[in-house]
């Protein structure tokens, strides 16, 4: 009985540890640092879709997305209509990054890699996106939302990223705003 109940409380210790550990950590994501993350399995997605031979563009996928994102923004308490920009944004980034990555294998295939499997990256993606739109609202709730372009900028430093591109997302990013905002 009492390694049961021992087991039972350690069971519960970790449970209740892992949810403050979470909680803590989504509080203290950075936006650029999780952005960037999220835009590094653009390689993956991009050898899935070139081995399979599927395109880049799959809109069907990106509604997908910005249904679930909206969705998520809307439990945040974050404005839908000023999200929506965002979430394109962060598409319309990482179609760029993989068609680059498919303009550059046409001349010099990638050999000794193989991309993951596409659904174990889109769950990936989809947790970092969760994380991507929790850390904005923490951050609009205490008006540091990415306060320091220089910083964000320099945390966007994946393969084919262009100077251009992360422009884009710190403009879109710059115009989220609470629900209740005005």
């Amino acid at each position: 009985m009492g390694s049961k109940l021992t087991g039972g409380l350690l069971l519960l210790a970790g449970m209740l540890f892992s949810a403050t550990s979470m909680a803590m950590q989504t509080q203290n994501d950075d936006v650029g640092a999780l952005i960037n993350q999220r835009l590094s399995y653009m390689k993956d997605v991009a050898g899935y879709k070139a081995s399979n031979h599927l395109p880049i563009e799959d809109l069907h996928q990106e509604d997908r997305v910005l249904f679930d994102s909206m969705l998520e923004a809307e439990k945040l308490g974050l404005d839908r209509e000023s999200v929506t920009p965002f979430i394109r944004a962060q598409m319309d980034v990482a179609k760029a990054i993989q068609y680059r990555y498919r303009a550059d294998w046409l001349s010099l295939p990638e050999t000794g890699w193989k991309p993951q499997p596409l659904d174990k990256v889109r769950n990936s993606i989809s947790v970092l996106n969760s994380r991507i739109l929790a850390a904005i609202r923490a951050g609009l709730s205490t008006d540091e939302a990415c306060a320091d372009k220089n910083k964000f900028i320099q945390q966007l430093n994946q393969t084919h990223l262009k100077d251009s591109d992360k422009e884009l997302l710190w403009r879109s990013l710059g115009k989220i705003k609470l629900k209740n905002d005005k």
